[in-house]
């Protein structure tokens, strides 16, 4: 997700933020701010619920004095939406290359991604960078919090929070915040609005106590991400998770102990097999089958959590469909990611088998579920800066 923000030369008094997605038809909000304490009104009263957190959240922040007008346009990489009837855009450089769709962005189906996330993160970025400049190169921590106050904001609860991480960090070993920091500062624009900008400055420059650690695929393993349109809906999903966990407390701690063990395992093999490349690259392809074995493992144990908690986890149909795709030359395994569900499956493949696995998908596609792989890559770095020149003319 991108964002350019353009400050105008303001002469009105009035403060002012528009909000340009040029991708999807319909794709723009201008609010007017009468207060930095206010919620932002739209002025055609059209909903972006994301958007308006963001800027409610940051301007409660920095609690700007002087009047502003500020263009902020988004971009999308492909891999977040449905790629269906789009037309190509490059920019006039040609650094730069976005889908254009031709239906609003409420039309478009979504990839399961996190582009709220995404949204928020580089909408959060933009706005800080205007206001404390360079803070987008020497605080992530600060952006991190204040990115995701606002998404919780916007979904008006409090979810993992690791979307917004990764986000901001780039490809990470996430353990969230406690949910009760968040909570306490809702609670208190809820119950003493007035109190609410000095809790909301000491709670996002406050050290959170979460953990993120660099974590990379090893050389030569490509992830891919396979749609399969099928549509799942997380917050239910998690809510007959969390209802389970509550009504059976016993057998839910097994399960997840077992799941995150598995989990843990996996991790570790992706960091040993990252150091026995640089050191002994010549068996590094014979330790892989370690890696193979433990997503094994983190698939049985979301398969028992699927069992147990008779949540469609990993549904039925979604193990036929790793099964086949374990089954072809160069997978090492994949799981159904995020909260689970009908809409998407992750696989891991060697590099140089990456072609052959998605040529033998298309040639069968019906046996393969009409999975569709979505281009992805992964990223190290979350927030980054760009070169601006890059975006004219898109």
């Amino acid at each position: 997700m991108h964002a350019v923000i353009t400050p105008n030369s303001s002469t009105t008094g009035i403060s002012k933020i528009k909000v340009s997605s040029p991708q999807f038809a319909n794709g723009e909000w201008e609010y007017h701010i009468s207060g930095n304490n206010e919620k932002p009104k739209e002025v055609k009263s059209r909903t972006n619920p994301f958007l308006e957190a963001t800027i409610f959240i940051v301007l409660s922040y920095v609690q700007p004095t002087e009047p502003f007008d500020l263009d902020i346009q988004i971009y999308s990489d492909p891999g977040y939406h449905s790629q269906e009837d789009t037309t190509s855009k490059k920019s006039a450089n040609g650094n730069k290359k976005f889908l254009y769709h031709s239906r609003a962005i409420t039309e478009v189906e979504k990839t399961g991604l996190g582009s709220s996330a995404g949204l928020v993160s580089v909408v959060t970025t933009s706005l800080l960078s205007y206001f404390v400049p360079g803070i987008e190169t020497t605080n992530k921590d600060l952006l991190h919090n204040v990115a995701q106050i606002a998404h919780c904001y916007a979904q008006k609860k409090i979810g993992s929070g690791f979307d917004v991480a990764t986000a901001i960090y780039g490809s990470i070993i996430y353990r969230r915040f406690q949910p009760s920091l968040i909570n306490d500062a809702f609670k208190i624009l809820e119950e003493t609005p007035d109190k609410f900008t000095e809790a909301l400055k000491s709670l996002i420059e406050s050290n959170w106590e979460f953990r993120h650690e660099r974590c990379v695929l090893p050389p030569k393993i490509k992830l891919l991400m396979g749609d399969i349109k099928g549509g799942s809906e997380t917050p239910k999903l998690v809510s007959q998770i969390l209802q389970w966990k509550k009504d059976k407390p016993e057998e839910s701690g097994l399960v997840y102990e077992q799941l995150n063990n598995a989990n843990v395992q996996f991790m570790k093999k992706l960091g040993e097999l990252e150091e026995l490349y640089k050191s002994n690259p010549e068996s590094y392809t014979d330790e892989l089958k370690s890696l193979i074995e433990a997503i094994q493992d983190v698939r049985k144990g979301l398969q028992e959590l699927t069992n147990k908690s008779k949540v469609p986890v990993e549904p039925s149909v979604q193990t036929e469909l790793l099964d086949r795709c374990e089954e072809l030359p160069g997978c090492l395994g994949g799981v159904v990611p995020g909260a689970g569900g009908y809409d998407a499956i992750s696989v891991l493949v060697l590099e140089d088998k990456v072609d052959e696995f998605r040529n033998s998908t298309a040639k069968n596609l019906a046996y393969y579920h009409d999975v569709y792989w979505v281009d992805l890559e992964e990223e190290a770095e979350g927030i980054i800066s760009e070169n601006p020149d890059d975006y004219i003319g898109l």
